[in-house]
């Protein structure tokens, strides 16, 4: 059936779990980090900050995007900003378009805040390695 997830074998489980066992210790590394410098921060202070960031998110979405919030892939035009569709899956993955009008620096910034990641991803081969000014506006 469609969506239904393959099972895999002893021997398949343990190479997966071999290959992934770096990402994982990273993963449970960074994880426990967070959660013990969180806690010195202080819950009220955690939820004061947290709030005070969706603040300024919700801020810059209205100032930047068309619509003040994502779009799907197809209804936006510009394709530096749009995300990538799978062929297969019926997910349809959200995006940003940006607001007309918006001056050259501030177009540059909304833009840096809307690249997907594949695009992202080619911005920063191309500064690390050469091939273009890596711009994203």
């Amino acid at each position: 059936p469609r969506g239904a997830v393959p099972r895999l074998s002893p021997g398949q489980l343990a190479r997966l779990r071999a290959w992934n066992a770096l990402d994982w210790a990273l993963y449970g590394h960074l994880n426990r980090s967070f959660w013990r410098r969180a806690a010195a921060f202080g819950p009220a202070r955690m939820a004061a900050e947290v709030a005070r960031l969706r603040r300024r998110r919700e801020a810059l979405a209205r100032r930047c995007f068309r619509g003040g919030g994502p779009l799907p892939g197809p209804a936006i035009a510009d394709g530096r900003l749009r995300p990538f569709q799978p062929a297969r899956g019926g997910a349809a993955i959200l995006g940003y378009a940006l607001k007309a009008g918006l001056e050259a620096g501030e177009r540059e910034a909304c833009a840096r805040m809307a690249t997907p990641e594949l695009q992202y991803k080619d911005i920063l081969d191309r500064r690390q390695f050469g091939g273009g000014n890596g711009s994203a506006g």
